[in-house]
């Protein structure tokens, strides 16, 4: 995971057919975790996640989407009562981030980031207004890591700001290995007060199941990979 695997994964979105790749049997990680990367680096994947025909050449699913996208009907998240990821859960002092492999992806980065592309789930405190934006996520120990808004204009800073003028900390859920529709909806510029959520399913043409974090209240959804 140091370097390594940044790499091959640089080197691979570069080539013509630009594979999606698999890490297993990862060095320091448990047996059974593992990193994909490059999930939507090809036209053909991309389609695939915006709904689209991948057998469309680049151009045409560029239009396609062009067309499409000003047609989505949004769909709000349905909320379920029961979730994947509750199956496997710890707390407390059980917390070891350590057990993910989180890559040191580049020279240049300042230690692992667990999230490349992480879903950052945020509640307007004024308004309610859930924000579902992609951020970096960097692990600093086994218990905690930092959000990398990066600039402040963006609307996870802007909801963090609002928390903290309060005196109050900011909850916030994180979620890694989403649907590829919400990890497409999460960089997409939606207008303050749009739902990521609603438009992963207009993307899909049905609703996500989310579920209330239990620590958090925040709808998080009911798969995925792994929730902090």
């Amino acid at each position: 995971p140091h370097l390594e695997l940044g790499a091959i994964t640089e080197v691979a979105a570069g080539r013509p057919d630009c594979p999606a790749l698999l890490f297993e049997d990862l060095k320091g990680a448990p047996r059974g975790y593992r990193v994909f990367t490059n999930a939507t680096t090809t036209p053909q994947r991309a389609a695939l996640a915006l709904g689209l025909d991948p057998a469309l050449s680049p151009l045409d699913a560029l239009k396609a989407w062009k067309t499409r996208r000003g047609s989505l009907q949004m769909k709000e998240p349905r909320t379920v009562s029961e979730a994947m990821w509750q199956e496997n859960s710890a707390g407390g002092a059980d917390v070891d981030l350590g057990r993910f492999p989180a890559p040191h992806w580049h020279k240049g980065d300042g230690g692992p980031f667990i999230g490349s592309g992480s879903l950052v789930v945020m509640r307007d405190p004024d308004t309610g207004w859930v924000n579902a934006s992609i951020y970096r996520l960097q692990v600093h120990s086994r218990d905690r890591i930092t959000v990398q808004f990066d600039h402040q204009g963006r609307h996870g800073a802007i909801i963090a700001r609002k928390w903290w003028e309060r005196g109050e900390p900011c909850p916030v859920a994180i979620v890694n290995g989403p649907d590829p529709a919400l990890f497409i909806a999460g960089f997409e510029y939606l207008p303050e007060g749009a739902s990521e959520y609603a438009f992963a399913g207009a993307i899909k043409g049905e609703a996500l199941d989310v579920m209330p974090g239990p620590l958090t209240g925040l709808p998080v959804p009911a798969r995925a990979e792994i929730i902090l």
